[in-house]
Formats: C-alpha cells, structure tokens, sequence
C-alpha cells in the first residue's frame, strides 16, 4: 500500500495547497499589518488578481491598495501579467443567519386616522391607504 503523499493527485492537491498559500503571503506583504489579516485568500483567473477577503469594510479599505498589490505581484511574478484585481468577500456561515422581521402593524388609533384621512385622497391612495387600516392589530 502506497503512502497517501506518494499518491499523485494528493501530491499535486498538496502542491497547488502550497502555491496558493505562497500567493497569499506574497499579498500580504505588500499589506499593512493590520490590512494584512483581513486578506484571507488569493487566486488567480485569466490575469486577474482575486483576493478573498473577510469583510465589506475590509475590501473596501484594501481598494485603495489595488495599484500597489498589482505593482508587488508584477514586480515578483511578471510572468502573471496581471492587470487587474476583484475583492470577493467571505461570509461567515455563522454571519449569514438571517433575521426574520414581521412588518409592525398600526393600532386601532392610526387606522381610524388612515381611514378618515382616505376620504379625501385620490381613489388610488385611498385605496392603499384604507387596505393599510385593515392590518391594523385586532382589538382584544
């Protein structure tokens, strides 16, 4: 039985494992420290630059080190020929919960005041504004 690392598709997973990891460092580096954490992943496509990062406000502010990141990979890989750079943010699966809002509904108080401001509106606003009334909470 062979040795799971002598196997050659684990062997080239492995490899590829270890060049996206070099590729990451690589654009890390050219990061400020506190940036440089928020840069969690980075891949390439055509001769763009994907970097995976771990928040809308992060990408936003790692934005205005696009033409930096590029000069930096240009400068140790000019055989990429990279011309530009897409920020995709990783959501946290735990971030992604998302909360179920029911609509308020008005009180007896505001539907009666919907009601008798809908007399004297056009048809159409009338309309939504008496239908509006009618989710009113029920009285108890």
């Amino acid at each position: 039985m062979k040795h799971l690392l002598k196997e050659p598709s684990l062997t080239k997973l492995f490899q590829q494992a270890e060049l996206y990891q070099a590729l990451l460092e690589l654009g890390q580096s050219a990061l400020p420290d506190n940036l440089a954490a928020h840069l969690v992943g980075v891949s390439i496509e055509q001769q763009t630059l994907i970097c995976l990062v771990d928040g809308a406000n992060w990408a936003s502010k790692l934005r205005f080190f696009e033409q930096s990141l590029l000069h930096h990979y240009d400068q140790n890989l000019p055989h990429l020929k990279l011309n530009q750079i897409h920020f995709k943010i990783m959501v946290d699966s735990n971030e992604q919960v998302r909360i179920k809002r029911s609509a308020n509904r008005p009180d007896a108080e505001a539907a009666e005041q919907m009601k008798k401001l809908s007399k004297n509106l056009s048809p159409n606003l009338a309309e939504a504004l008496t239908k509006l009334s009618q989710r009113a909470e029920p009285h108890e």
